[in-house]
């Protein structure tokens, strides 16, 4: 089911020797690069790795490492992040503390700007979020792409109520008029139909199947898989068309809950999640287990019902699901408890928790290269705008990075 891709190929893992950029692999089966360079097989042997993580030589030291945003900036607990494609420089950062979002403008430039902002009604929509996936479904009221959110959260309303595990991914809009704001009219309605005065924020939609969120990952239109803490499983949500700013009818959503599959939570540490387009595959962290899933989207059949917490949604077993391990971390030097994941070029970057590695794999889950960052018991999300551009965020130190060659 998994593959390599013709750039990872070209740039990362072992190639033709006969090829013309005249690489070769050692035959270790490690995911090495050799460059044997113009000298033919005499010449010098020399390993390469990723840029960004100092090109094979495991060394920080070879890294320019910039802490691009810290508390000061309105980070607190950051435990995702997101570019959004459609604007250059802006990146969204998810924070568990305050269930906030902290948006940089121009992100790593002279002129960053940093705007934290907490929705109205975030104590249920943003509960201890744990992570986040743009999407690319344009608002109807809006030129801005949706994202989704999922949240470490059973529900109590910033621990106001008794936990109801009524949570699960919520739907939001990219644009910056928008998000965090609150909907008049909206407002006026829920108001009138309560009896009681009622500010949902600007959620666009939210699913209520899944407590204890830790990863969200973006397949197609308002379709997003997560990693569902509460039930042990991933799951695939759809929440169809959108209920428009600060509503509430969430009764057209779809959600399917794979079968046959058992996942461990580790408590308070994300397991992130990357969906990969041109073949159909998930890959999914497991933190609690220390390992590195794949499961393949393309496949399953719908099951037996399962119960609902609101009227009207489709709540079902996915049954007939190809999945497997991807990596056992058990086998990995450094990996204990994986936690942020980011797929570029081909080339799978995973951050592990516990110990503070950042590690690049193949897709077929060899491993590419890796570097400490020092920062064991922080290190969570991972972004990417290429293989020389590297970010991610630190819970522990409310800080985000970024690595350079």
């Amino acid at each position: 089911m998994r593959r390599i891709t013709a750039l990872t190929l070209l740039l990362i893992t072992a190639c033709d020797p006969d090829s013309p950029d005249g690489k070769q692999s050692d035959g270790s089966g490690d995911g090495a690069t050799l460059d044997i360079g113009d000298t033919g097989d005499t010449g010098d042997v020399e390993p390469v790795g990723v840029s960004a993580l100092g090109a094979g030589s495991h060394d920080l030291g070879a890294i320019t490492v910039t802490v691009v945003a810290e508390r000061a900036d309105g980070l607190r607990t950051p435990r995702d992040l997101a570019f959004n494609p459609d604007v250059e420089g802006e990146l969204w950062v998810v924070n568990q503390t305050n269930d906030s979002a902290t948006i940089f403008s121009g992100a790593g430039e002279s002129d960053q700007v940093a705007d934290m902002r907490v929705d109205p009604y975030a104590l249920h929509f943003m509960d201890e979020v744990s992570s986040i996936a743009m999407g690319a479904v344009t608002f109807a009221d809006s030129e801005s792409r949706t994202f989704g959110t999922c949240h470490e959260s059973r529900n109590t309303y910033n621990g106001g109520a008794r936990p109801n595990d009524f949570m699960g991914p919520t739907l939001w809009s990219a644009d910056l008029d928008i998000f965090a704001t609150s909907n008049p009219e909206a407002i006026d309605y829920l108001s009138e139909l309560f009896g009681f005065y009622v500010d949902l924020g600007s959620h666009l939609d939210m699913l209520h199947e899944s407590p204890l969120c830790m990863g969200i990952a973006w397949e197609t239109e308002n379709v997003y898989w997560v990693y569902d803490g509460f039930n042990a499983t991933i799951a695939r949500y759809d929440f169809q068309q959108d209920h428009h700013i600060g509503y509430d009818d969430h009764s057209d959503g779809i959600i399917g809950k794979v079968s046959g599959l058992t996942l461990t939570r580790l408590e308070d540490v994300p397991s992130h999640m990357e969906f990969d387009a041109d073949s159909g595959l998930l890959y999914a962290v497991d933190t609690g287990a220390n390992r590195v899933l794949w499961l393949d989207t393309t496949t399953g059949d719908k099951g037996r019902r399962l119960a609902v917490t609101e009227p009207g949604v489709d709540h079902h077993e996915l049954d007939n699901v190809d999945f497997g391990v991807l990596i056992d971390g058990s086998e990995v030097d450094g990996m204990s408890a994986p936690s942020g994941l980011a797929l570029v070029d081909g080339v799978l970057l995973i951050s592990d928790y516990e110990t503070g590695r950042l590690f690049a794999f193949d897709q077929d889950g060899a491993v590419i290269d890796w570097v400490d960052t020092g920062r064991g018991g922080g290190i969570m999300g991972v972004e990417a705008r290429g293989l020389d551009d590297v970010w991610f965020v630190d819970g522990a130190a409310h800080e985000l990075v970024r690595l350079q060659p």
